[in-house]
């Protein structure tokens, strides 16, 4: 798959009234999946394809100026990078699956188990912090701080992205100085796999899942389902004040509630 040389950029300066126009990062985007606002800059995880490896790429909202600041962990490319978040000391953890190699043939293989990634941006350290390799996450995919960043929240896809129930799992660790630890089951979901995943104020968790977003307790109890058009499918989400808005495949909805994020 080539680049699409476009994102889609939604203004809601007149939040009755959206907006959404094509911006065209420079360098293009391959393939952009989850994105991190921090310090100013927007933080991309790029897929990548063939010719261009999957990364992490910082952009200037402003002049959308592209840079590359991270493409392999010690010499070995990524797989397929998803999602990522970073700590307001400057910790990003990001989840690098297989998503992208659907979009492959047999001519290129992973050469890492997929996993959930450290990188200390401060000081340029990484390390896998859990993954296949020690049977934890067999596909990852997007991921989501508790509001005082003890806490990181996980998805997990399951054995294949063509897999059509997936892990359906959302994960819960506690966030360490030096990585994560106690590893736990938070939910598992009836409507298929959870995509992104974002958290409220109030210690609630929004998953995106098929026909809805579903709403859990701090503990990963069910409370109820923000229901979108039938049949779509919720991929991700962000939060505007207290207005959660819904990425779908080709939609965007938005709903008011009584709290808000990050």
């Amino acid at each position: 798959m080539s680049a699409i040389p476009y994102v889609w950029r939604v203004d809601i300066t007149d939040p009755a009234s959206p907006n959404t126009t094509k911006v065209y990062p420079n360098p293009p985007l391959t393939i952009a999946n989850g994105a991190y606002l921090f310090n100013g800059s927007v933080y991309w995880a790029q897929e990548g394809n063939f010719t261009t490896p999957s990364s992490i790429v910082r952009m200037d909202p402003k002049t959308l100026k592209t840079e590359v600041v991270k493409n392999n962990f010690y010499g070995h490319r990524f797989n397929s990078l998803n999602d990522l978040v970073i700590s307001d000391e400057g910790v990003a953890f990001f989840t690098d699956g297989y998503y992208g190699w659907d979009n492959f043939n047999d001519t290129l293989f992973p050469e890492l188990a997929n996993g959930i990634y450290r990188w200390d941006m401060r000081t340029g350290n990484i390390k896998m912090v859990a993954g296949a390799a020690e049977g934890a996450f067999f596909n990852p995919n997007g991921l989501a701080f508790s509001q005082d960043q003890t806490k990181l929240f996980i998805t997990n896809r399951g054995n294949s992205s063509s897999d059509p129930h997936g892990g359906r799992t959302i994960y819960v660790h506690d966030v360490t100085s030096s990585g994560l630890s106690n590893r736990n089951v938070f939910s598992y979901s009836d409507a298929g796999f959870p995509d992104g995943i974002k958290t409220d104020k109030d210690n609630r968790v929004y998953g995106a899942v098929t026909g809805s977003v579903d709403v859990y307790d701090s503990r990963g109890t069910l409370l109820g389902r923000i229901k979108i058009a039938d049949g779509d499918v919720a991929v991700n989400m962000a939060w505007v004040e207290n207005w959660l808005y819904i990425f779908s495949r080709n939609k965007i909805y938005r709903v008011e509630l009584m709290t808000s994020g990050r």
